[in-house]
């Protein structure tokens, strides 16, 4: 009687084991790769604000630089 399904028992018991260690594998790494993930976007959104100032901070010094050109130019009428 085993002959008959002994082999689909055995088949059935190590696809329940193989599915048991990947489940507890993944409830091991899924809580790490999400804090993983949430540091990653924290990192790069820190540095997207970075890069943000520096444009920012280079526009305002541009903005002056122009500016301080156009009061130091002379007018048209004083050449």
């Amino acid at each position: 009687m085993w002959e008959y399904f002994g082999p689909d028992f055995a088949f059935d018991v190590v696809k329940g084991f193989v599915a048991g260690v990947a489940s507890m594998a993944f409830q091991v790494v899924a809580p790490r790769a999400f804090h993983a993930a949430k540091r990653f976007r924290s990192h790069w959104v820190a540095r997207k604000d970075a890069r943000e100032a520096v444009r920012q901070a280079v526009r305002q010094a541009a903005r002056q630089a122009a500016r301080q050109a156009r009061r130091n130019a002379p007018a048209n009428d004083e050449q």
